[in-house]
Parts: structure tokens; C-alpha cells; sequence
């Protein structure tokens, strides 16, 4: 609560001069009408703005910096709860306030602090294409900040610095103080009832010019203005929504700098804010590093011949979430059942099968790691560990299987196996009409099964800790011999490992194109 979360504050003593950034110069523009709120901010319209909050200190953002935080700590801008007010609480510095608020400004300058967000997920190096700008000033009735702005930036490692090998320290370390703020807990924590040194406030400034000049060397050192100086209204329950979609032409500037990865919230000249958030896609899909995968893994993390990896740190939706032409035939909604597996040691094959998303690596398939493993792992011509070493799990479709085109999408999640994913996996499908589920089972482990043909959809292919693997048949992303109708797919995972989800997509074979049919958790 409100009353606790300020009870575990410190207020250390604060230093009244400070100076901040000069005003922005182009005129403040009106806000547009915004509906009437609750408890909670609107969601964004569907059709144009994505579903992901990167200003969400859930997902990673977090504040590098503050002028003031006199009455309330920056970090509260970035909490998901919807704004919270005590009307006998109080403190020291005066009455406490959900959100970010500065103290009345009697020096020069204007208060300003800069946000590090959440677009390349779980320390990510790559940059946002933010689209929406949302602004709560709930409870916030005579002390909203009057006028607002908002600029952007991408930062890059320094010349000579190293931002590769999954460490993205420059992130953090190009603000002074931010190491130190980052330091007292998850996200940062300013100090309540603290106020930033003219000197600090100078070095701060000049750090944002410096960042700036890294991708324009030619610049003046200014960040990108995604929203320009407008007012604001009070935190009344009528009018404390405020919501700005992004210039197309400042989208563009931002796009062209590789994204956003920070931004800077201008007060002018002091007030308060409950909430702000930024609505957002990332403007690239990095390479996937780190997984221990290798350099074959890492290229697939771009769309390549219809196979897609969506990790997901990604602050978007990934590709389950999103519209197919084709129903989910494998989901154990639609009738999809786990028929068998080679080894069941930490979890069973129907959990594959699951509509919703994984809730933890419990909830899964995953094998014992293989005594006959190699002592030591060699990489074959294809990137991939040269074995033989597999386990494998034989899913039942629903809905009598596909028709006579097979399968037109296959998903591969390895959602919460951040450590124990298999290296590779494959995917093959059979037509068993008529054909009882035990001889399935028996034919895919290598049994009798004479009467049964394996055809490949997805050959081996490498996976990555984490993440969405997508194949799609129109993109060239399953093999043409799986055009043909199939009941059953076996996934072969090497040499062992965990899958969270398998999802497998495809017009049902009592047609109908799947009109009404359950379509996994979007």
C-alpha cells in the first residue's frame, strides 16, 4: 500500500538550488479530449497501438535520473497499480503523493528526469518505436505539473567501448548517480524528500548532450522531442486522462536513430504526475545471444525462409498472440491430446497442448538429461551438436486433423526454459486414419509401425532460451512434404530438454476454415 511503501522511504537532507534544462520553443498545443477514467488508465485502441507498456518498471524500465523528488519519488511514475490516495497521510516534506512530485521551484530552470525503458526487455540493447504517450495526473487536483514535455534518444556504447557480449552496463552508466540509484532496489529508488546539486543537475544535463552527440556528432546534443510542451489538467476523476499519439514526422526521427532506449520527462516548471506510459514496438528483433545455441541460433532470430524466434523479453506481442488465417488443431480445446513420449521425467506431453501461456517450467514437457551424453559437446557443419541423442513426444490433432494441405503454421515455445531448452529440435507429421493411437506410439519410437509414413515439417532446426519458434508454410517455413493431411506430429527435441507449448496450426478436415473455432489465448 500507499501508507506502507512510504513508511520504508528515506528522507535524507536535500539541497533547495537546482537548475534544470531550458524550456522547450515551440507553443504548447491542447491536449485532445480524453474518455472518462476509473480506477485505471484506458487502454490503447488495438488497431494502431501495441499492447506493451515500455514504461512499466515490471518489465524493466526503470529512472536513471531526477532534478527533485521532493514529495514523491520518480519510480512511481513507472508502477503498473493504478494511482492510490491517503488522505491523512503525511510526512515530513508534506502530504504524500502517488507519483512523481517536485517541490515548488524558486531557482532557475525546470524540473526533468530521464527514463530508461523497457523496449529491449530483460537488459536488451536495442531501441523502441514509441507511438503513444499516456499521462495520468489522478489525485494530483491543484499540483499537477501545468506543462509537459517528453524527448527521446537511443544510447550506444561509447567510441572504443564495448556494448557487445550481452553487456549493456552503457545503458545505465553514461547518467552520473544512476549506478547508485539503480543500487538501492529492483528499478532504482529515488529518496523522498531529496533535491539534485546545481553542479549535479549540470553534469546530468551535459551527460544527456554527450549520449546524443554519440549518434549525431554533428548535433547540438538535443534529444528527439516525441511530444512538444503542452499543458495539462488536473487529477480530477474527469480530466486526469491525457493521451498523445506520436507525430508521425518525430516516429520517423526516432525510427531513424535505431529506436529509443531512453526518455526525458520535462515538468515546466515543477508539479506532479501520477502515471506515465509509453506505448511501443521495438524497431528490430536483436540476434539471440548468449543461449549457447551458437551463430546459427543467433540468425535465426530474424525472419529467415518463413522461421521467426520471438524471445520473450520482448515488450511485444509474440507471434501465438497474433491472428491466423488457420485455427490451433493441436490445442487440447480443439480435441489435441498427447498420445506418447520417450521420457516423461519432469513433465507430461498434454501440457504442450495448453491454450493459455506457461505459467513456469513446471508447467511443460521436459526430458532427464541423458546419461550418454557426450563428455564434451562438438558442433557439427550445420552449427548444431554433432548426436544422434534425442527424446520425442507424439501429439493427437484436433478436430480429425488437417486437410488435405497439412499444417500451415507450427510454434515452438520454450517459454521459462531459460536453461535446460533443448539445443534443436524437429517436426514431423503422419496420417493415421484409421490407425489406433498405441501404433502411433509404437512407430514413432522406432517400433512396428509399417503402416504409418513420417513426413518432416519443420526439419532440425536450433532453438534459444525463452522463446516463440515460428514456421509458416506460406513463408517457406515447413517442408513442401508436409503438404499433405496430417493427424499426428512428433516433436524431436535434441539431445534432451523442456518445451513449454508446441502449437500447431492448419484448416480443419471437416472444413469450414475453422469459422468459430477455439483459437488459442489471443
Amino acid at each position: 500500500s500507499l501508507r506502507r511503501r512510504v513508511c520504508e522511504s528515506t528522507t535524507p537532507a536535500t539541497n533547495k538550488n537546482r537548475t534544470g534544462l531550458a524550456p522547450a520553443r515551440r507553443k504548447p498545443s491542447l491536449p485532445p479530449s480524453t474518455p472518462r477514467g476509473t480506477t485505471k488508465m484506458p487502454p490503447p485502441a488495438p488497431a494502431d497501438v501495441p499492447a506493451a507498456n515500455l514504461a512499466c518498471s515490471e518489465s524493466g524500465a526503470a529512472v536513471l535520473f531526477a532534478t527533485d523528488e521532493w514529495f514523491a519519488a520518480a519510480e512511481n511514475l513507472l508502477s503498473p497499480r493504478p494511482p492510490e490516495f491517503v488522505p491523512d497521510l503525511y510526512c515530513e516534506q508534506g502530504k504524500v503523493m502517488d507519483g512523481w512530485e517536485t517541490r515548488r521551484r524558486r531557482a532557475e530552470g525546470h524540473d526533468w528526469c530521464v527514463i530508461r525503458l523497457a523496449a529491449g526487455g530483460d537488459g536488451g540493447p536495442w531501441g523502441a518505436d514509441v507511438s503513444r504517450i499516456e499521462l495520468d495526473t489522478a489525485h494530483f487536483t491543484g499540483n499537477q505539473a501545468p506543462r509537459v514535455s517528453v524527448e527521446a534518444v537511443r544510447v550506444v556504447p561509447p567510441p572504443g567501448g564495448d556494448g557487445g557480449g550481452g553487456n549493456d552496463d552503457y545503458l545505465y552508466t553514461w547518467m552520473p548517480g544512476a549506478v547508485t540509484r539503480l543500487a538501492r532496489g529492483k528499478g532504482g529508488r529515488g529518496v523522498r524528500g531529496a533535491g539534485q546539486t546545481p553542479a549535479a543537475v549540470e553534469s546530468a544535463l551535459a551527460a544527456c548532450r554527450r549520449v546524443a552527440m554519440r549518434i549525431d556528432p554533428d548535433g547540438d546534443g538535443g534529444w528527439a522531442e516525441i511530444l512538444p510542451v503542452t499543458p495539462l489538467r488536473p487529477g480530477r476523476e474527469d480530466t486526469r486522462h491525457h493521451v498523445f499519439d506520436v507525430a508521425e514526422d518525430a516516429r520517423e526521427a526516432v525510427r531513424a536513430m535505431g529506436g529509443a532506449t531512453h526518455l526525458r520527462l520535462n515538468y515546466f516548471p515543477d508539479g506532479g504526475v501520477a502515471r506515465l506510459r509509453a506505448f511501443g514496438r521495438p524497431v528490430a528483433a536483436p540476434g539471440v545471444e548468449g543461449d549457447g545455441v551458437g551463430d546459427a541460433a543467433a540468425d535465426s532470430s530474424r525472419p529467415s525462409s518463413g522461421r521467426t524466434v520471438h524471445p520473450h523479453s520482448l515488450p511485444s506481442d509474440p507471434p501465438s498472440c497474433r491472428p491466423h488465417r488457420h485455427p490451433e488443431l493441436s490445442s487440447s480445446s480443439a480435441g489435441g491430446a498427447g498420445v506418447g513420449c520417450s521420457d516423461r521425467h519432469y513433465g507430461e506431453p498434454s501440457n504442450l497442448l495448453s491454450p493459455t501461456p506457461g505459467r513456469d517450467m513446471g508447467d511443460g514437457w521436459e526430458t532427464a538429461r541423458h546419461p550418454d551424453r557426450p563428455a564434451v559437446v562438438v558442433k557439427d557443419g550445420r552449427g548444431l551438436q554433432d548426436t544422434d541423442l534425442a527424446d520425442w513426444a507424439v501429439l493427437r490433432l484436433g478436430s480429425g486433423g488437417t486437410d488435405a494441405d497439412g499444417p500451415s503454421r507450427v510454434i515452438l515455445d520454450t517459454r521459462h526454459f531459460r536453461g535446460n531448452f533443448p539445443e534443436s529440435a524437429a517436426v514431423d507429421g503422419c496420417c493415421a486414419d484409421g490407425i489406433g493411437d498405441d501404433e502411433v506410439r509404437r512407430s514413432a519410437g522406432g517400433g512396428d509401425g509399417g503402416r504409418l509414413e513420417w513426413f518432416p515439417l519443420v526439419g532440425r532446426t536450433p532453438l534459444s532460451a525463452d522463446a516463440e519458434h515460428e514456421f509458416v508454410a506460406a513463408a517457406g517455413g515447413l517442408s513442401l512434404e508436409g503438404r499433405r493431411r496430417t493427424t499426428h506430429v512428433r516433436v524431436t527435441i535434441y539431445p534432451d530438454g523442456g518445451l513449454s507449448r508446441v502449437r500447431v496450426y492448419g484448416a480443419p478436415a471437416g472444413g469450414g476454415g475453422g469459422a468459430g473455432f477455439p483459437r488459442s489465448h489471443l
